[in-house]
């Protein structure tokens, strides 16, 4: 080679395995190659003479392209290792689809025979219960004649009652078997119409009370409310009620108590029926609502017998567009509470009867008469229509004072006792006494402290509070007034002047609620001290509320709490405390004292009264002024 010429050298360059021909790279000396696949390769290169006719030298290098990491032998081998142990994995899932399909049609021909079984034993049950309710039919119309026979009277009666409450209630666990039939197989339809809850419950509560009683329990009926409307299923609710009573009186202990509480949360009605029996274990509070269930190492506690009542009840409940729940009470027992809509668009057209058919105390197989006859509910109504009596709550931790006091005071007033002032303070929430006795000196808590926590609780200001101690000194007797006491006693005391004492104090708050009661501002009220400075910030927010919604016809509790800011309990208790009349009916005297200022003043006709006081009709405006002032609003003069 002339490498004085190496400018003109002409070069050719070729990959065998990768190139088809020669590659003329004229006299670079360099050739490019990219993303070769990998394998055995011979890269070959010669030089031609200037004419490139003849090939003057010629070299080749050997090369191998290794392969990518992902295509290596060792990645191909693992490749095949999870392909054996995917098709494993997969083949084992087939399989155990395949057993589960085959249990699941298992279960499903299990059920299905349940079902047929089901149906079968509830055929038979509702069979059964036709055959009952002749003779049980034959039964109880005797017993109502003797029961309306005037010359049967004293236990002799009171027996009948018994009889008859017992063979209503029968028919009406042969009803619900009915029902449940219906129940199961989708037949059974909610029929609501509008009805007052609450006399439905009393009469519930006591039919349940002879067997409370028998069997040494408290049956308490904690309702607040007068009355509360709404769209009612009276015999769904009868049947769910009467499960969750009869549940918790078969399983409290002698001695126990059973709390019915209602209350209104929202849009829903809220009835919790509380027991003091064991409870029940955290795991099964929801079994227990499954058909047929039955807790076996809590046999005699609860749910013993069908194992359907809790389960129906639910069902029901459901029907009901409700729910009930189970809960163990914190300080032992079992709550139950049912929730029921209180507002109209939970139900449809289909499911509300319109009818004028009065539902206050709808019995099923019970006639009004045998209602009116009924002694324990009479005597219900009769406490309704009389003068309650007050309460007094006597607080000492001396046995024989409380005895003392109990004794003199129970001829005129009901009394409750206690021992202490905490415990007094959770007998005040329950039964709201209308005055209390307390001694000063008390474990845990003073009468000083006890006084002072209640005359700062906007719930129980209201309530006169009378110190019977024995300090007797002045310094004592101020420091007593200064926290909140209404009135100081010293031991020993006259019995004579304490009755005159408490006399006077219920006197005055009777002449408090009068004021109240026709008053339609707190001006005179504030000149005559007789309110309490939260009491009076309270009526006066209660006033200015209700003048500026006095046109408005839908003005409730429940609008009256959420602008007042205060549960809907405390204003009850509080409206009650103050005025002894519900809100309704204390918002209602307010507006015909109203109306009645805006007749003596004499710019308005009386169908513009009625209509800026919120009646929607001029009848019933009329009706209720001649009721509350004795003359229809044209003859009123205000004199």
């Amino acid at each position: 080679m002339e490498y004085s010429e190496f400018e003109r050298v002409n070069y050719e360059y070729m990959l065998d395995g990768y190139d088809k021909m020669w590659i003329d790279g004229g006299n670079k000396h360099e050739a490019f190659y990219s993303n070769l696949p990998a394998g055995k390769y011979v890269f070959r290169v010669r030089i031609t003479d200037k004419s490139n006719t003849q090939i003057v030298a010629e070299n080749s290098l050997d090369l191998h392209i290794s392969p990518a990491p992902a295509a290596s032998w060792q990645a191909i081998c693992m490749y095949l290792i999870l392909l054996v142990v995917a098709i494993y994995f997969i083949v084992r899932f087939l399989r155990k689809q395949k057993r589960e399909r085959e249990n699941t049609l298992q279960i499903q021909r299990e059920k299905e025979q349940e079902e047929a079984v089901n149906k079968m034993n509830m055929s038979y049950f509702a069979n059964v219960s036709h055959e009952f309710r002749t003779p049980l039919t034959l039964i109880s119309s005797p017993v109502q004649t003797l029961c309306d026979d005037e010359t049967i009277t004293g236990e002799n009666k009171k027996l009948l009652y018994i009889v008859q409450r017992s063979v209503t209630r029968m028919l009406k666990l042969i009803n619900q078997l009915l029902d449940f039939n219906q129940l199961e197989n989708d037949a059974l339809r909610l029929a609501v119409r509008k009805t007052d809850i609450i006399p439905v419950l009393y009469r519930l509560i006591d039919i349940f009370k002879l067997n409370a009683n028998i069997k040494n329990i408290n049956l308490i009926a904690n309702i607040l409310e007068d009355s509360f409307s709404m769209l009612l299923d009276v015999d769904k609710l009868d049947n769910i009620i009467g499960n969750l009573l009869s549940n918790a009186l078969k399983f409290t202990p002698s001695g126990g108590k059973i709390v019915v509480s209602f209350d209104v949360v929202e849009d829903s009605v809220k009835i919790t029926v509380r027991d003091t029996g064991k409870g029940i274990a955290e795991d099964q509070l929801e079994k227990i609502f499954e058909r047929y269930y039955q807790i076996d190492h809590q046999r005699g506690t609860y749910n013993w017998g069908t194992g359907i009542g809790l389960y129906y009840a639910r069902r029901v409940a459901e029907l009901h567009h409700g729910s009930i729940k189970a809960d163990n009470a914190a300080d032992g027992g079992t709550v139950f509470t049912l929730l029921l809509p209180a507002n109209e668009d939970a139900y449809t057209q289909e499911e509300i009867i319109t009818d004028n058919e009065e539902q206050n105390f709808v019995f099923p197989l019970q006639t009004e008469s045998q209602y009116h006859g009924d002694e324990s509910v009479r005597n219900h109504a009769k406490e309704k229509t009389e003068k309650p009596v007050a309460k007094i709550l006597v607080v000492d931790d001396d046995s024989e004072i409380v005895h003392y006091l109990k004794t003199l005071l129970s001829p005129h007033y009901k009394t409750f006792a206690s021992y202490d002032a905490l415990s007094a303070l959770k007998i005040i929430e329950e039964e709201a006494p209308d005055l209390i006795l307390s001694d000063v000196i008390m474990p845990d808590m003073s009468g000083y402290e006890f006084c002072r926590t209640l005359k700062d609780d906007i719930h129980f200001c209201h309530i006169p509070v009378v110190l019977v101690t024995a300090k007797t000194s002045v310094e004592n007797q101020v420091e007593g007034l200064d926290s909140g006491a209404d009135a100081y006693v010293t031991k020993p005391f006259d019995p004579v002047y304490l009755v005159a004492l408490i006399k006077s104090q219920l006197k005055n708050r009777e002449n408090l609620r009068r004021l109240l009661g026709r008053e339609t501002k707190t001006d005179k009220i504030i000149e005559k001290n007789m309110l309490s400075p939260q009491d009076n910030a309270f009526m006066t927010d209660l006033y200015h509320l209700m003048e500026t919604e006095l046109s408005n016809t839908e003005l409730n509790i429940t609008r009256m709490t959420q602008v007042l800011k205060i549960s809907r309990t405390k204003f009850y208790y509080k409206i009650k405390g103050l005025t002894g009349t519900n809100p309704n009916v204390f918002f209602k005297a307010y507006k015909l004292n109203r109306a009645a200022e805006l007749l003596r003043e004499g710019k308005y006709n009386i169908s513009e009264i009625a209509d800026i006081t919120g009646f929607s009709t001029l009848p019933h405006f009329s009706v209720s002024f001649k009721k509350q002032f004795g003359t229809p609003p044209s003859e009123y003069t205000g004199k």
